[in-house]
């Protein structure tokens, strides 16, 4: 699948007249199908939107601003969560969501202070 920075097309013709726009990510259809779905569900958790679009057609589109107001939320929700099994459930989905922001925002998202668990590791997402 391959990640987008924008909005997905909503017609056909949107889709056919869109200018060509540089691949963000582009991870195997196991990897890109398991991050969206661990998206969703955090999305139902904290009540808000990720900014990550799969449009079920191999492509997904993501909505830099959005995306990085979500990863504020998944920090300020574990900072204030105790439990430690949610918090190792989340850490990889947290860790994929920053390399995205990353590369969909320009520049890293400072990772805030006790979230070493976040950090370790975090340079082997490619």
């Amino acid at each position: 699948m391959s990640f987008y920075v924008g909005t997905p097309p909503r017609t056909g013709r949107e889709y056919v007249s869109r200018p060509d726009q540089p691949t963000l990510w582009e991870r195997g259809q196991h990897t890109s199908f398991m991050f969206c779905a661990q998206l969703a569900a955090v999305e139902q958790m904290l009540r808000m939107p990720s900014g990550v679009v799969d449009t079920g057609m191999d492509e997904v589109y993501v909505d830099p601003p959005v995306l990085r107001a979500f990863i504020v939320a998944m920090f300020d929700f574990l900072g204030h969560n105790g439990s430690i099994p949610l918090r190792r459930m989340l850490a990889g989905v947290l860790q994929t969501a920053l390399f995205v922001d990353a590369r969909a925002s320009g520049g890293p998202l400072p990772i805030p202070p006790g979230f070493e668990d976040v950090e370790e590791g975090l340079d082997d997402i490619s």
